[in-house]
């Protein structure tokens, strides 16, 4: 070692010490002393120096000088050290590699020499060197300065266990998919001594111990012994050989897992070990099937996710243990959030599929014995307020249900034929009945609909009066804008109404209004404009005109909106106008028409109908955007959303029972579809509805209509999953929605506050190394309250983490208070507990990472093995 060398070690020294003691027994530095070259410092050799002279210089002559005190020997006994006080409370610099390697490093525990010299290797390189000194604290102890090089040596974002494993199994999951891998780090790790360090931090975390440790054994424990948690009675005995023995370790492994999952960055490696791992144990065969319901909270293998599914439609189709409604939303709600529908979407939509699967049946159960009102007007507001549930369930089921079948699963394919028979043949068949009863009882004549009204409700074809002249005359409004989504089925409507009142800015209020007969798009169109007759032209061409005037086509419709100061133009072109161009071409216009064609465009072709549902939700997606467009880009005080008719739709294709014996077209007929047929003189018809459009739209022709009653169809070709023109509540309850900006002040007051969650039972007490604390939802989600979800965790006085990290979604809409709670099941990590301290729970809101709340915890770890 060089002067140059010496120098900086011993000017480090000075940094906190005024004197420094250097003894060097073996006199390999005496002539190296007299070359230092140290500023400020005066460096004394005691070689031949009076003891009592330096001390009176050291501490009365010169007290505010920096000393160096070199000694040619070995430490002498304390009881012959004179200069014993001045060398308590100054430093000691040591000379040889180690010890210079540790005063680099910043370390005080001169004692670790030994253990730095059994790692010279490690030191050799400068850049590993450098990392190191990144990581060390003055403190170091054997074990946790090993941790520290393991870490450098894997790279590792921190210098934990936790994060050195999770490199170690990044490489173990690669070297899964190709064998011919090497694993590295473990590798380096049995190059530089670091091997047993390991194993010591393993079993002192996990009480990890083998014979012949390895990865490989210590990974096969890790889920073993986490599903063994999980597993009650002898349904777990199969696992006991490959469990971790203690308690504390079990705990901590669990919780170790826990945080594996959560790892965006080692996820998928947890993924690939975990399928491995699944495979050798097969573990769908050694769990008891009966055993499942215990894995609620259990998310190891991805089989236990198929496992719980297969339990909850089971529950739904009410086979097997039985779970209430209340269980099952709060199970899914559990499984959501939880790491396998975090990377496979397929189980999401599972979920998703499982909630309105579960809604719909209790819908069901509230109308056992089916649909009794008194009148038509008493069905519609029914429709309006609950029914069309029905309809937005069955709906939102298949959506999700059609993205998994799309990857091959058919995990859900009982509760789909469940689902489908409820809905077409209990559903429709039931509401048909009721509505055709009560729409013949105000009838004149049976199988005539002569009178196309109900009492209270507005009627489509007075929709431009009522809901845009009125409010031009009436109010401040100097401009409408009109939104017609050809299709846009009311049940539709009320998922866009609530997604565009989750805008702070927005306020949407959705009405509905009885739509023309038949309810289809040329009919449905032209009632929508301002007019004062309609009529059909004389070509039986099937053109509707508008005081005489064709209302087909986008360039019609602007010409008859035209006198009344209107202009018309389609959703696709006003979405490429700039903000001027957009205001340049409404300048003068009082209203705007914007035509939005997505459900009619996709549903009412034989060769797409099937994708109908991804037409609806692409539909509500779009109209958000659009009316969010209209007010911010063009000044917008009012959006009106509206339709030309509903539809009729079901999954699964007709049976011969759900068609009209009518195979072929009346002679007098110009229009024939599978729900209506338009013509003159057109010849009563059994289980069909006959009319006049006069008397369900203000015209002045002759033309008639028959209609097959219920959701039956004709016998035509084409399409027949997607229909609509006739009379049922899905077709001709058409929406009226009508959307407003809100000012500053009634924005704020607007603003929804995420819902209260407490602790549901104080104090907090822990009393086993994995245990359950309960959490109540205070508020439902609803108009005011939206769901919030929290990440707990227990730490102690230093805000140290002593516990597994919990993810928990409170989004209950439930009014029963006993139906909004929610479980954590910590684990807690490492053994020493103080029973007399005092922990904290944490609560962090997730979307912000700010706390939320917190409570004091006790832990009384009673006893800490209870293996067998």
């Amino acid at each position: 070692m060089n002067s140059e060398q010496l120098s900086l070690g011993l000017a480090a020294k000075f940094h906190d010490h005024r004197i420094v003691f250097w003894y060097d027994p073996e006199r390999s530095f005496s002539e190296s002393v007299e070359e230092l070259s140290l500023a400020n410092v005066t460096v004394v050799n005691m070689e031949n120096a009076s003891t009592f002279q330096v001390k009176k210089r050291v501490e009365l002559d010169e007290p505010d000088s920096q000393f160096l005190l070199y000694f040619p020997h070995d430490i002498p006994e304390m009881e012959n050290d004179w200069l014993l006080d001045i060398r308590l409370y100054s430093d000691q610099f040591y000379a040889d590699a180690s010890s210079m390697l540790l005063n680099e490093l910043g370390i005080i525990r001169m004692a670790l020499r030994s253990h730095i010299q059994e790692r010279k290797s490690f030191f050799a390189s400068k850049k590993r060197l450098e990392a190191l000194k990144k990581r060390v604290d003055a403190d170091e102890s054997e074990l946790s300065i090993d941790l520290k090089m393991m870490a450098v040596l894997a790279g590792a974002e921190s210098s934990s266990l936790d994060e050195v494993l999770l490199k170690m199994f990044f490489e173990y999951a690669e070297h899964l998919e190709d064998s011919g891998s090497a694993l590295s780090l473990q590798q380096n790790l049995d190059k530089f001594g670091l091997l047993p360090s390991l194993y010591k931090a393993l079993f002192e975390h996990f009480g990890y111990h083998s014979e012949d440790p390895s990865v490989e054994e210590l990974l096969l424990k890790l889920f073993c012994t986490e599903l063994w948690t999980h597993l009650e009675g002898d349904d777990k005995n199969w696992l006991n050989a490959n469990v971790l023995s203690s308690t504390a370790g079990r705990a901590t492994a669990t919780a170790f897992m826990t945080t594996w999952r959560d790892s965006r960055r080692f996820a998928e490696d947890y993924d690939r070990i975990a399928k491995d791992l699944e495979n050798k144990l097969d573990v769908v065969r050694s769990i008891n099937p009966g055993s499942v319901h215990a894995l609620i909270d259990c998310e190891t293998f991805e089989v236990i996710e198929q496992l719980v599914i297969k339990q909850l439609v089971n529950a739904l189709l009410g086979q097997g243990q039985t779970i209430s409604r209340g269980q099952i939303d709060e199970i899914v709600n559990k499984r959501m959030s939880g790491h396998w529908c975090q990377m496979r979407t397929e189980y999401a939509a599972i979920y998703d599929a499982l909630k309105a699967a579960n809604a719909l049946f209790a819908l069901r159960k509230k109308y056992t014995d089916g649909f009794h009102f008194d009148t038509a007007e008493a069905l519609y507001t029914a429709y309006t307020d609950e029914l069309y549930q029905f309809d937005q369930l069955y709906r939102q089921f298949n959506e999700q249900a059609r993205k998994v079948q799309a990857k091959g699963a058919d995990i859900l394919r009982q509760l789909d034929n469940a689902v489908e028979e409820m809905y077409c043949h209990w559903y429709l068949f039931e509401l048909g009945l009721s509505w055709d009863k009560l729409l013949e009882n105000q009838c004149e004549q049976n199988g005539s609909l002569n009178h196309w009204r109900l009492n209270g409700i507005p009627y489509q074809k007075d929709f431009y009066r009522d809901r845009v002249q009125t409010v031009l005359k009436k109010s401040q409004v100097k401009r409408v804008f009109v939104v017609i989504s050809d299709a846009l089925r009311f049940e539709v409507a009320e998922e866009l109404c609530r997604n565009i009142n989750g805008h702070k800015r927005f306020k949407a209020d959705l009405e509905s209004q009885l739509g023309v007969l038949p309810s289809y798009t040329q009919l449905g169109m032209a009632s929508l404009l301002p007019h004062i007759r309609l009529g059909y032209k004389e070509d039986l061409s099937g053109v509707v005109l508008v005081d005489g005037q064709s209302a087909s086509g986008l360039e019609n419709r602007a010409k008859i909106l035209k006198p009344y100061n209107g202009v018309a133009v389609t959703a696709k072109e006003l979405f490429n106008w700039s903000n001027q161009e957009g205001r340049e071409k409404i300048r003068d216009a009082e209203v705007v028409y914007i035509y939005h064609d997505t459900i009619d465009a996709i549903g009412d072709k034989a060769a797409t109908e099937d994708k109908t549902l991804t037409a609806c939700r692409d539909g509500i997606t779009e109209l958000e955007d659009l009316v969010g467009r209209i007010i911010n880009r063009l000044n917008a005080s009012r959006v009106v959303v509206t339709a030309d008719h509903g539809f009729l739709f079901r999954q699964q294709a007709l049976a011969s029972e759900d068609k009209t014996g009518l195979d072929n077209k009346p002679e007098n007929a110009f229009e024939a579809k599978k729900r209506y047929i338009l013509g003159s003189s057109l010849a009563k018809e059994e289980n069909c509805w006959h009319g006049r459009v006069a008397d369900s739209a203000e015209s002045q022709c002759d033309t008639e209509f028959l209609l097959p009653k219920g959701a039956n169809r004709f016998h035509f070709v084409g399409g027949a999953r997607f229909v609509h023109g006739g009379a049922m509540p899905q077709e001709v309850c058409v929406p009226v929605m009508t959307v407003r900006p809100l000012q500053k002040q009634q924005a704020d007051k607007k603003t929804k506050q995420k819902v209260g969650v407490v602790v549901a039972s104080q104090p907090v007490k822990l009393v086993n190394n994995i245990d359950k604390v309960r959490f109540l939802q205070t508020d439902a989600v609803s108009e005011g309250f939206v769901p919030r979800t929290l990440i707990c965790k227990i730490v102690d006085h230093r805000g140290q983490t002593v516990s597994s990290e919990e993810t928990l979604v409170f989004n209950s809409e439930s009014d029963q208070m006993g139906e909004r709670t929610r479980e954590a099941r910590f684990k807690l990590i490492g053994s020493e507990f103080d029973r007399t301290a005092v922990y904290t729970l944490k609560m962090l809101d997730a979307e912000t990472s700010t706390e939320y709340s917190q409570y004091s915890v006790s832990i009384d770890l009673a006893f800490h093995d209870d293996f067998f």
